[in-house]
């Protein structure tokens, strides 16, 4: 399995790619999360999607973690900053984060 990279400077890369305002207006005040960002291989994220009943070529998944009380997500590298379909999967497991819908 990969070493998980954690990245907060691809959250705000992932907001600015996809023209995301950095704030919660439309869904409200988010609840204090912490949030942990696991980059994987083709391979494992294909792996992990089957394990979570998904389909085998997800693009990512959210999951809450309960005992740590966090977001965790998976998705493939992005390729580079202008990389928008992957920064859109990123932002797209973000909203599950705060919406409070996963992948369990």
């Amino acid at each position: 399995m990969n070493t998980p990279r954690i990245a907060t400077f691809g959250l705000l890369v992932a907001l600015a790619a996809t023209g995301t305002p950095a704030t919660a207006a439309a869904h409200g005040p988010i609840e204090p999360r912490s949030l942990t960002w696991h980059i994987v291989s083709d391979s494992e994220m294909s792996k992990l999607c089957r394990q979570h009943g998904l389909r085998p070529n997800c693009e990512g998944m959210a999951a809450w973690d309960k005992e740590f009380r966090m977001c965790v997500i998976w998705t493939r590298s992005p390729r580079s900053g202008d990389d928008v379909k992957r920064w859109q999967v990123v932002h797209h497991e973000l909203t599950h984060c705060q919406a409070g819908h996963f992948h369990n």
